[in-house]
């Protein structure tokens, strides 16, 4: 079925690439700099949006499963010049410890890294360490987003609510305060702050869309 995932996905990219080229972008400047974008896995299909109308020049790669829907996930990123990592299977330590690291190198090589606190299975709007732990490794800044746009669908039958925008609707980045993880230093603190900024602009962002 492995052809099916990347005929899926192929599409996806291509329903990508149609709102981002009749989208209207409203809100302040979106930052460009390099970054571990963080934001709740309900933003995903939006961010994707986002990053690509709005972050041309930069090279971002995300987690993908390894399950139908993550074959889905690579063919899409794929089709729009990104790359993916493969997660390993659940309870692998040894998988997820060279998964972090194969993340830091992707960010130390100069990309940007997009993560889902939350995801790939939630608990929802939960905020996992996974990001600040590639953060620390890759030296590089975390930037909190949570994306508000009009018209969209809720998924609400989804345990993460995904958002699906529509063509030509209005789009607008909200952005937190960069969060920076020095080495070695203890991540239970920073995952407290991150989960209250995450929370924060995504509170902005569900106003904004009514």
């Amino acid at each position: 079925m492995r052809w099916l995932a990347r005929l899926i996905g192929f599409l996806i990219a291509v329903y990508v690439r149609l709102v981002s080229f009749t989208c209207r972008v409203v809100g302040p400047t979106v930052t460009q700099e390099q970054a571990v974008l963080a934001f709740w896995h309900e933003y995903n299909l939006v961010a994707a949006i986002a990053t690509h109308r709005l972050r041309r020049h930069r090279h971002h790669v995300s987690f993908s499963t390894q399950t139908f829907r993550g074959e889905v996930m690579t063919a899409m990123l794929a089709a729009l010049d990104a790359g993916s990592v493969p997660l390993p299977p659940e309870g692998d330590r040894a998988g997820a410890a060279r998964l972090t690291l194969e993340m830091a190198r992707v960010g130390q090589e100069g990309a940007s890294v997009v993560i889902s606190p939350d995801g790939p299975v939630g608990p929802y709007r939960r905020a996992k360490p996974g990001a600040l732990i590639v953060a620390r490794e890759a030296g590089i800044p975390i930037q909190p987003w949570a994306v508000s746009v009009r018209p969209a669908i809720r998924l609400k039958g989804r345990w993460d609510r995904h958002i699906i925008p529509l063509p030509f609707c209005r789009l607008r980045v909200e952005q937190a305060e960069p969060i920076r993880v020095r080495a070695r230093e203890p991540l239970r603190p920073l995952l407290a702050a991150l989960q209250a900024e995450l929370q924060s602009i995504a509170d902005r962002a569900d106003r904004r869309m009514g």
